[in-house]
């Protein structure tokens, strides 16, 4: 686990150390405080190396860290000391607090557990061929309360279960199990407790975002916006094309079902009035209507009006 170098400072070692570090948030406009508790420092000396070109960490004593935060002329930063890194480490950027946060999480690798650790998430006991002979493990796995059976000489998980639940420890014997079945629950890297950028604190909870749901999200959102603004006739740059076409579209059909004849719409209106009298006709039986009836309506009315004369 990574620790302080636990050499004794002078005071004049302090006041530069203070000093260093109140210029480095000065000069840098997104501070982190980063959580290095159980990062080994192996691990710890190769995450520095990849992401140096965007971030700078720098750790000490936890008491010259706060010290640097209170001399530091920048409004709002005091409130990094709000933070709940049980190991702290200064982490200065370029890069805003999101995509520091996502660069940090890319960062981290898996790990064995080792028995005494807490679950970063819900650890499950997959299915398939552990490809573990039949044994002791057989009756674990079953306490784990994972369906299993022996099947060509290695154990089958027939059917998965959560073996330990995010939060709880990890126990020696359940890190057994999990190393035996080549799983490794764990992740080793940087932890960004808490963000400074331009006077405003980001917790770790805020930072932490699924992308690719966001990005879902403001699409969605964006095209909510457009219908809206085309149906309500707000007219921009973006929305101006469709509401137009739209216009063009409903002028159209109304002149055709109207009969208002214009140089784009003559042959259609014909067209339209043909398919109606052909509707029409297909409707009529001509030949059955007596046309001569008609003839002798008019002689008979003729007549009366001869007789009362």
């Amino acid at each position: 686990m990574v620790q302080p170098k636990p050499k004794n400072m002078t005071r004049s070692q302090k006041e530069t150390k203070v000093k260093e570090f109140k210029e480095k948030i000065e000069e840098n406009p997104v501070v982190g405080i980063l959580d290095m508790n159980s990062l080994p420092s192996r691990q710890l000396q190769q995450i520095k190396k990849e992401m140096k070109e965007f971030a700078d960490i720098k750790m000490s004593r936890k008491t010259l860290m706060q010290l640097s935060i209170d001399k530091a002329e920048k409004d709002g930063v005091e409130e990094l000391q709000n933070n709940s890194a049980v190991q702290p480490a200064f982490i200065f950027s370029e890069k805003d607090p999101f995509q520091l946060y996502s660069l940090i999480k890319k960062n981290k690798t898996s790990a064995a557990a080792q028995g005494g650790e807490i679950a970063p998430s819900d650890i499950e006991v997959p299915e398939g061929d552990t490809g573990i002979g039949p044994g002791p493990m057989l009756g674990k796995l079953q306490q784990t309360g994972a369906q299993v059976q022996v099947d060509d000489g290695t154990i089958h998980v027939q059917k998965g279960s959560v073996m330990v639940e995010k939060g709880d420890t990890i126990t020696r014997d359940d890190a057994e199990i999990l190393n035996q079945l080549g799983l490794e629950p764990l992740e080793i890297g940087l932890d960004l407790d808490i963000a400074y950028n331009d006077g405003e604190i980001f917790t770790a909870e805020q930072l932490d975002i699924d992308e690719e749901e966001y990005r879902e999200d403001v699409e969605s959102a964006a095209s909510m916006a457009f219908n809206l603004a085309v149906n309500a006739g707000v007219i921009n740059k973006s929305t101006a094309p469709a509401i137009i076409g739209d216009a063009v579209s409903k002028a159209r059909n109304l002149s055709i079902s109207e009969g208002i004849p214009t140089d784009d719409t003559i042959e259609e209106i014909l067209a339209y009035a043909s398919s109606n009298a052909q509707g029409v006709g297909s409707q009529v039986d001509l030949e059955s209507v007596n046309l001569e009836t008609s003839d002798d309506s008019e002689e008979t009315e003729e007549s009366e009006e001869k007789d009362e004369e």
